[in-house]
Formats: C-alpha cells, sequence, structure tokens
C-alpha cells in the first residue's frame, strides 16, 4: 500500500526529512489522497482548520475570508507515492500523518496542474468537507479559539505585524497584547 507526499516542488526522486513545527526532521506521509492535496500549496495554521471526521473525511474551515482561493487558487502540485515502510503514525499529535526519519524513494509521482479545482472537485464528490468563511457567531468563535492557541503556542502576536492576513485576526491580537502586558495584575 502506498502514502502519499504532497509538494508544490515537482520531479524529486527522494524525498529528505525536513524540520517543519514539530521541530524534528521528518519526511511527512498521509494515507488518504485527498487529505494530502491539502498540503499541495504552502499555507499554516493561521490560514486553516484541518481535522478528519471519525469515519476520515478531511475537514478544512478558513480562517478568514477567502482563504481557499488565496492559497490554492493557480497553484499546481506533485503527489509522491511512497511506500509505508519505517513510517510511523502518532509522532505528531494528528492521526492522519505519519513520519519517517530517514530518506524515502519516490515510487510515483503524479502533477496536479489546478490545485484549486482539483480541491473543488474532491469537495463535490464528498471527499472532502470545505467550511467556507462565514459571519456567524458559531464559526467566529471556533476560529477564534483556534487561532489565539496558535498565537500562543507558536509565540507569534507579532508575527503579523507585516503579514496582510493579520488584518483579520488584528482585533483578537490587540486584545491579547492588552490581556497580557502586565497592567492587569
Amino acid at each position: 500500500m502506498s502514502l502519499y507526499h504532497v509538494s508544490c516542488t515537482r520531479g524529486l526522486k527522494t524525498l529528505q526529512p525536513r524540520v517543519s513545527t514539530h521541530g524534528k526532521a521528518w519526511v511527512y506521509a498521509v494515507r488518504d489522497l485527498t487529505t494530502g492535496l491539502l498540503f499541495g500549496a504552502r499555507h499554516d495554521d493561521f490560514d486553516f482548520i484541518l481535522s478528519n471526521r471519525d469515519d476520515g473525511l478531511p475537514m478544512l474551515w478558513e480562517c478568514y475570508p477567502g482563504a481557499m482561493k488565496r492559497v490554492y487558487e493557480n497553484r499546481g502540485c506533485s503527489v509522491y507515492e511512497v511506500g509505508e515502510d519505517g513510517f510511523e503514525a502518532g509522532m505528531t499529535g494528528w492521526s492522519p500523518e505519519l513520519v519517517y526519519g530517514h530518506e524515502v524513494e519516490v515510487l510515483r509521482e503524479t502533477v496536479v496542474d489546478d490545485l484549486y479545482s482539483r480541491l473543488l472537485s474532491e469537495e463535490a464528490d464528498g471527499r472532502l468537507k470545505i467550511f467556507y468563511w462565514n459571519d456567524t457567531i458559531e464559526y467566529k468563535r471556533r476560529i477564534s479559539g483556534h487561532i489565539v492557541d496558535r498565537l500562543i503556542r507558536f509565540d507569534a502576536i507579532r508575527h503579523f505585524d507585516n503579514d496582510p492576513r493579520g488584518k483579520y485576526f488584528r482585533k483578537l491580537i490587540d486584545g491579547m497584547i492588552d490581556i497580557t502586558d502586565g497592567h492587569l495584575l
């Protein structure tokens, strides 16, 4: 059985371990192709919440209006199939993710020229659930909790001074700065 590693870099014959947010050099892979496609363009935890339903269906929530288009439109990627030998689950805290600490040989590369359209097709075929930004308090509560967690976890309160996405999080950031500047003690 193959695993999938998806990258915006084309033409790779081997995958090299890289240090990511987990702080260890690993090659990352997933069992589900649709989940893998979500990693075909560069993004981070401030663009989306990614999770899976109990039945494994990948779900994506936009963290700001138009995040899907901003990240995936006019982007292509390569889907790399790799063997599963040596890959371990349960190392990152996200159950779909498998990691391996050594170079991995690519078994097959499939190019996806239009990642945005492909993800919309995955959604239309029931292989992906996309929650597009909406202005309900329930939706914004979910996103706010996620963003605050990431701002604290990654010590990123000052990260958005020069990031165009900062306009979407400015009230959260200003509120966090206000409650952490010491004047309330």
